[in-house]
């Protein structure tokens, strides 16, 4: 079978261009080489080896040198795990190894992901989660499992759900993060009053 070697759309025998590149089919996609990964010494998770900084924790490890984007002439030691901020010792916000600017210090967090709505409301957050997902985004929702074995479904309700603090949190990757909370805003705009 035919590829093409740009999209690596596999086609039908007999097909000598790609429809969608307007290239030339090759018979084999050459091997790709494997990334080469290492352990970050700050949260010991696996970072490719021309990575910057951890997309984990934040610590930035390259031999460049950053400077703060608060603090000009102060060398970044970290960006914010949310957006991306060089963050020196004095504004870089640590929460369990990770770095977060003064913005995104109040995020919830969990692994690699990060809460973008939650409400006691199953439905509702089943809808942001809908949307999310819509927008193709990955979704992580937790204590979305019903609850209804208690109380012939009253915890299945908002009151049940909030008498047990459990609303539904929906997560998203980190690099996620900020996307999804514009589409929150945008299906359910904050309360001006």
């Amino acid at each position: 079978m035919p590829f093409c070697p740009s999209c690596k759309t596999e086609y039908l025998p007999g097909i000598a261009r790609c429809s969608d590149c307007g290239i030339a089919l090759v018979d084999q996609l050459p091997q790709e080489a494997a990334e080469v990964y290492e352990r970050c010494a700050n949260c010991s998770e696996l970072v490719t080896l021309d990575s910057e900084y951890c997309i984990h924790c934040g610590v930035i490890f390259s031999e460049k040198k950053f400077m703060c984007e608060t603090h000009p002439t102060t060398e970044a030691v970290a960006v914010c795990i949310i957006c991306n901020r060089l963050l020196c010792e004095q504004c870089a916000g640590k929460k369990k190894e990770r770095t977060f600017c003064e913005s995104h210090k109040g995020i919830e967090t969990s692994e690699d992901w990060a809460v973008a709505f939650q409400s006691f409301d199953y439905y509702e957050a089943n809808i942001v989660r809908g949307k999310l997902e819509s927008a193709g985004m990955t979704v992580n929702p937790r204590n979305n499992e019903s609850l209804g074995f208690l109380a012939d479904g009253f915890m299945e309700s908002v009151i049940g759900r909030s008498i047990l603090k459990y609303p539904v949190k929906v997560f998203v990757p980190f690099d996620q993060y900020l996307e999804a909370i514009e589409i929150v805003k945008h299906e359910f705009p904050p309360d001006e009053s």
